[in-house]
């Protein structure tokens, strides 16, 4: 099994000597995963009724005594290296407390984001500790939302033996499943965004903060709502743990800053995409993260990238363009008339306020993933993320949340994201980009 603990990886023989901005689905450390899969088993298999950290304890009695048994371990993820922890990164941080946050999104979150106030790998909270703990809402809420969607998933497979019109569910799954890898793709570049060149990409981690939270509370409530067709009634351990998870993301949300994230798009608007859209033609290196003379690394100018991976797919048209190809391209291009209303210089949105704050992050949302799944193909990740079918009915997701004319059907990209999941829930892999191999 490789380090990543993944049978479903699609490995490039040649990888490159700097990890490119946007390829989230690059192996994490084996070392990460490892004390990932030491946290799991400390909290032992959340189905068992026994277990004073499963779904059914945690349903009833919350979890305070979940938090101080494991303070060490979250203590040593935010030490640096340099002082006897394991700080190397957020993303790698965000990776081996992940089954904390799967198992109890708001005690879990609220242990994370405490210890890291008071003593975060910069400092007591300096700005980009300050970044850091908003970015854990959005990487908390994705976590406990793709536990939800495994249980509905595992509901709806288990009682399709006794009742086949409950097949019914896999496609609204599958298309939870879409807009949760969307989630999870804005929120590993964004804490990418943070460790590389934390002066620039503002508006794309404010982006998270607030376009995560609303996504992962439809997630969970498609979850509750399949588990109750499954037969999962009010006793249900893990139907009681949907609900109180999915009461908690509204804290979650406020706990992460939304509104001063919606403030950091507003000041974005103007400035980030500009008349001209991004300039990745003109800066290539950035855009693959190309090592330049000496061995450093380029700064990244994260949304002027991304803009420019927007103008790009909306280019690839033609007579060759056909089928999910070309409704990508069509995607793209109703996407670019969206950029202009906000960004443009005939900006059709008056006083740039809340709403187009939304908009805009739900664009740059789409961008991520256009990005995020290029370099799964080009340079290799899971062979789901890297076979590219599950952007078609992401970038539809997100076409339809901005109220602009429908793309699609991409019913073989559909078909092959219900595949996926099923899949991923008889290995035991988890919902995340990487389809990281979990115990329970």
């Amino acid at each position: 099994m490789s380090g990543q603990g993944s049978l479903l990886r699609d490995e490039r023989a040649v990888a490159p000597a700097v990890v490119p901005p946007f390829h989230a689905a690059a192996a994490l450390p084996a070392a990460a995963i490892q004390r990932a899969w030491r946290l799991e088993a400390l909290l032992g298999d959340p189905r068992d009724r026994a277990n004073p950290y499963g779904h059914h304890a945690l349903a009833h009695q919350g979890g305070r005594r979940l938090l101080s048994a494991l303070a060490g371990i979250v203590e040593a993820e935010i030490r640096p290296a340099g002082k006897g922890g394991h700080f190397t990164g957020g993303d790698v941080m965000a990776a081996a407390l992940r089954p904390l946050f799967r198992r109890d999104l708001e005690h879990g979150h609220a242990a994370v984001t405490t210890v890291l106030s008071a003593e975060g790998p910069d400092g007591p909270l300096p700005d980009r500790s300050v970044e850091l703990a908003r970015l854990l809402g959005p990487v908390a809420l994705a976590a406990a939302a793709g536990t939800a969607l495994r249980a509905a998933v595992r509901a709806v497979a288990e009682g399709e033996r006794r009742t086949p019109g409950l097949s019914r569910w896999r496609a609204s799954l599958a298309r939870s499943f879409a807009d949760l890898l969307a989630c999870e793709s804005l929120t590993a570049v964004a804490l990418r965004s943070l460790s590389r060149s934390p002066g620039t990409g503002r508006a794309l981690r404010a982006a998270a903060g607030c376009v995560v939270p609303a996504l992962t509370a439809e997630i969970l409530d498609e979850a509750v709502l399949t588990l109750g067709e499954c037969g999962h009634g009010p006793d249900s351990p893990v139907l009681r743990w949907c609900l109180r998870t999915a009461a908690g993301v509204s804290r979650v949300r406020e706990a992460s800053g939304t509104a001063d994230c919606r403030a950091q798009l507003i000041r974005g608007l103007p400035s980030s995409a500009g008349p001209g859209g991004g300039r990745a033609a003109d800066r290539p290196g950035a855009v693959r993260g190309d090592a330049v003379a000496g061995g450093e690394v380029p700064p990244v100018d994260w949304e002027a990238e991304l803009h420019g991976v927007l103008d790009a797919a909306a280019a690839r048209g033609g007579p060759g363009a056909a089928g999910a190809a070309s409704g990508q391209v069509r995607a793209a291009q109703r996407l670019l008339a969206e950029r202009r209303l906000l960004t443009g210089p005939e900006r059709g949105v008056p006083g740039a306020g809340a709403a187009a704050a939304e908009r805009y992050a739900q664009l740059l949302t789409v961008c991520v993933v256009l990005a995020v799944g290029r370099d799964a193909g080009a340079y290799g990740g899971s062979r789901f993320l890297a076979s590219g079918g599950w952007a078609p009915v992401a970038l539809a997701r997100g076409v339809q949340r901005l109220g602009l004319p429908p793309v699609g059907p991409f019913e073989a990209a559909q078909a092959g994201v219900e595949a996926e999941l099923a899949r991923r829930d008889r290995l035991s892999a988890d919902s995340d980009l990487h389809a990281t191999r979990i115990l329970w």
